[in-house]
């Protein structure tokens, strides 16, 4: 039970929802937008810092935080699908991968 009982009887859930299934593109543009502003916000600052930005850090860090906000989005039924889960499971690998592979021998 809300502490707030909304006038029309609409949850912000409810909202989003609808929003989702009316136009299917909106989580998937949702977690496309987190992405980049992480990563080109991440990478804008570590260059105004330091002279060099460490790409595939930021994107460990612009996938993780689109992995968490995924998983967030399928408590509530109908916003995220499994297949879009899958695709940034996958992502979040393959950048930790490429993290991985991109540090030298004595890092």
């Amino acid at each position: 039970m809300s502490t707030y009982s909304f006038p029309t009887g609409v949850t912000p859930d409810d909202v989003l929802v609808s929003t989702a299934t009316s136009v299917p593109l909106f989580p998937i543009m949702t977690l496309v937008f987190v992405w980049f502003m992480v990563f080109f916000a991440g990478i804008q600052r570590q260059n105004a810092r330091n002279v060099y930005a460490d790409i595939p850090q930021w994107a460990v860090f612009a996938s993780l935080s689109t992995f968490l906000l995924s998983l967030v989005m399928t408590i509530k039924e109908g916003l995220i699908t499994l297949p879009i889960l899958i695709i940034v499971v996958s992502v979040t690998i393959l950048s930790g991968i490429w993290f991985f592979l991109s540090r030298g021998r004595f890092e």
